[in-house]
C-alpha cells in the first residue's frame, strides 16, 4: 500500500506505525493521517471519509474456534449462526 500514488522507484516512508485496528482508528480520528480500516470499523464512524475507494487491501481470514466438547452447545450454535449471518450481510452490501 505504500506504493499507491507514488512514482515508480520512489518509496513512501511512514511517519507513524501502528499495529492494531483500534490504534489506527484513534490515529485517523486525531487527524494524523490515513489508515486501511476494515469496513465494519469505518461504517460505525460517521466522521470518517473514505479515500481511494478503488484501492482494496488483502482479505482477512478469521476462524471461529471452540473446544470440541462444546460442539453441541446451543450458545455456540446461536453465536456461530449470528457470525455467519453477519458475514453474509457484509458481502451483500
Amino acid at each position: 500500500m505504500l506504493e499507491t500514488g507514488t512514482k515508480p522507484g520512489r518509496e513512501r516512508r511512514p511517519i507513524l506505525t501502528v499495529n492494531n485496528t483500534y490504534g489506527m482508528l484513534r490515529t485517523v480520528e486525531s487527524g494524523l493521517g490515513l489508515a486501511p480500516l476494515p469496513d465494519f470499523v469505518a461504517a460505525e464512524q460517521p466522521t470518517l471519509v473514505r479515500v481511494l475507494p478503488e484501492v482494496t487491501g488483502p482479505p482477512n481470514e478469521a476462524y471461529f474456534v471452540y473446544p470440541e466438547e462444546l460442539r453441541s452447545s446451543k450458545r455456540i450454535s446461536v453465536f456461530r449462526d449470528f457470525l455467519l449471518r453477519k458475514v453474509a450481510e457484509s458481502r451483500l452490501s
